[in-house]
């Protein structure tokens, strides 16, 4: 098996479209039980709906303001899991486009975090808070690697792990 630059990027892109792309089916599917579409036993749902609703309650926020806002932030999340795919796809390809791929995912998704920071603020969720912050400096800290590491196209390192595929020569 062979690593080289390019690796360590590519599964920081894969992750965080990974990742977020089930944050987004979760939350889709949370809205979906919310609405009685699903069974009220349906596990596989993020509950950040009621939480939300719990949070906004304090301000008399009507229901359809924060299913209004709900969806946005599903809107944002999916953004955010395309961007990343599409960033990934781009990297594959050694597209001249990749870098700003890259640079759109990551800035759409820490414009997430970073909005949701500040929600935080407004409505005193201060538990939520640590969680977003973390999100926001494990984006920043895979942004910095990605940029440590050469850019596509300037030379590419590699190590072979001496590993050998069945029936390849060594």
């Amino acid at each position: 098996m062979r690593f080289d630059d390019r690796t360590i990027p590519r599964g920081l892109l894969f992750f965080w479209a990974a990742w977020l792309s089930i944050v987004t089916l979760t939350n889709v599917l949370d809205g979906l039980k919310t609405m009685r579409m699903l069974p009220t036993g349906w596990a596989f749902a993020s509950g950040n709906y009621a939480f939300m609703a719990s949070t906004v309650a304090k301000y008399g926020t009507p229901a359809a303001v924060t299913a209004v806002l709900f969806a946005g932030v599903v809107l944002w999340e999916l953004l955010a899991a395309v961007l990343f795919w599409r960033a990934l796809a781009a990297h594959r390809r050694d597209a001249a486009t990749a870098w700003d791929a890259v640079r759109q995912a990551f800035t759409v998704s820490l414009a997430l975090w970073a909005a949701f920071m500040l929600a935080d603020e407004i409505v005193f969720a201060f538990d939520a808070e640590s969680t977003h912050v973390r999100l926001l400096i494990a984006q920043l800290a895979s942004l910095l690697v990605i940029l440590a590491l050469p850019r596509l196209g300037a030379g590419e390192r590699t190590v072979d792990t001496g590993a050998t595929r069945a029936g390849s020569p060594s």
